[in-house]
């Protein structure tokens, strides 16, 4: 009497061929899972530092706080500190002295017809690192 059916070395071979065939579908998926997330804290640190740049255009065109080099509204705290550094430049775009943005409005400094302002934001492993030449107002 032969009786219908599937042996248990037929069994695991099939398991074997479905095991490898999920590997070599999920292998690329967790790589592509990875990128898509280093991703998007590099368009989230770009952002925050696009962010940052138009604040401080936006508070320089006050004269006071350009000549000051600061901001009436405090800047976002961040993990790990973002950095501003603000140059100044004479008009060939010479830096006469750097500074870092103060947070809070003092004394003035010296009045350069250019600014360049340096902004750089890391958001896990990504850093962005953008600036701008801003004029005097």
């Amino acid at each position: 009497m032969h009786q219908a059916g599937f042996t248990i070395i037929e069994v695991l071979v099939s398991i074997m061929l479905f095991s490898i065939i999920v590997l070599v579908i999920i292998t690329p998926l967790t790589g592509l899972f990875s990128m898509t997330r280093r991703s998007d804290q590099q368009t989230n640190a770009t952002q925050t530092a696009q962010r940052i740049i138009e604040t401080v255009r936006g508070e320089w065109l006050s004269e006071t706080n350009y000549r000051q080099v600061c901001l009436a509204a405090p800047l976002p705290v961040m993990t790990p500190p973002l950095e501003v550094n603000v140059k100044s430049l004479d008009q060939q775009g010479n830096v006469l002295a750097t500074r870092v943005l103060q947070a809070t409005c003092g004394t003035p400094a010296d009045d350069p017809p250019l600014r360049r302002i340096q902004v750089t934001v890391k958001v896990g492993n990504a850093v962005s690192s953008l600036s701008v030449d801003v004029p005097r107002p």
